[in-house]
């Protein structure tokens, strides 16, 4: 019974572990070089508001210069920046494929 106790409870603290992790940074952008590319072909975007410890966690996958860089060659993304009530200087993130993209803003 001892036994099925432990595996039940080492099961559960695993589980427990795996979530926290994926909960403790919600912007891990794991495919952050399909992600650029993906700026170059996209049409729109949708652009989310982070704060300052949000962005801070993506500068670990996402460098924003870069970012910046490839938005502002894309006039379609710039003006779905724009309509969105964002500015180019704004932006410090980037997640998604060219149908799905999403842009971070400060």
């Amino acid at each position: 019974m001892n036994m099925i106790k432990i595996a039940a409870l080492t099961a559960t603290l695993l589980a427990g572990a795996s979530t926290a992790a994926l909960a403790s940074n919600p912007y891990d952008v794991m495919s952050g070089i399909s992600s650029l590319s993906a700026i170059q072909e996209a049409s729109s975007a949708t652009v989310l508001k982070v704060n300052e410890n949000e962005a801070h966690s993506l500068a670990f996958n996402n460098d924003p210069a870069a970012v910046k860089a490839r938005v502002q060659n894309n006039k379609w993304l710039m003006e779905t920046i724009e309509r969105q009530g964002y500015t180019l200087e704004q932006i410090v993130g980037v997640s998604g494929e060219e149908n799905s993209l999403t842009l971070y803003a400060l």
